[in-house]
């Protein structure tokens, strides 16, 4: 009796476990439903993935403590065509890369809310980061309003709502 070719049922794909911060971790579970992800082209955080199997040079490694693993699984194919191997530095820009898909949406958010006062920004961004189940623990209020003050004409103008004279 002759067996049948292991290609047919069996999945040669590979999982890259990939460390990411905890508000990043949540947005991903959120955004893509698990802590794992059948990276394709067809999807923006698995396309993010596969262009990460090849080389980044312009990537700086940084010291980080993630404690969250967000796992991205690659076909046979996949790994075939791009590699297997994400490096340290890699997965870091996929954390960086995450973690301003988070930003520009919470951002976008609170200024498509058009809060007037700082009261009322607050209330959006607690409201964005409930959606998210994303804690203080998680990533400090603090934190992401600064950053968003800092921003916040650039999204003005990006979505028309002041005008580019000032």
């Amino acid at each position: 009796m002759t067996q049948p070719s292991p290609s047919k049922y069996v999945d040669y794909s590979i999982t890259q476990n990939i460390p990411v911060a905890d508000h990043v971790y949540k947005y991903l579970i959120k955004r893509c439903g698990s802590d794992e992800l059948r990276a394709t082209r067809n999807s923006v955080f698995g396309s993010l993935v596969l262009s990460l199997q090849g080389r980044n040079g312009d990537v700086k490694p940084k010291k980080s403590s993630y404690t969250k693993i967000f796992k991205a699984n690659i076909s046979e194919d996949g790994h075939q065509r791009l590699g297997m191997f994400i490096s340290s530095e890699n997965a870091q820009l996929f954390n960086d890369q995450v973690d301003k898909m988070f930003r520009e949406e919470l951002f976008f958010h609170v200024v498509i809310n058009k809060g007037i006062d700082s009261r009322m920004y607050m209330d959006s961004i607690r409201c964005f980061l409930k959606v998210y189940d994303i804690t203080e623990e998680d990533i400090k209020l603090d934190t992401i309003y600064r950053d968003f003050k800092r921003r916040k004409e650039n999204f003005d103008l990006q979505i028309n709502l002041v005008s580019s004279a000032g």
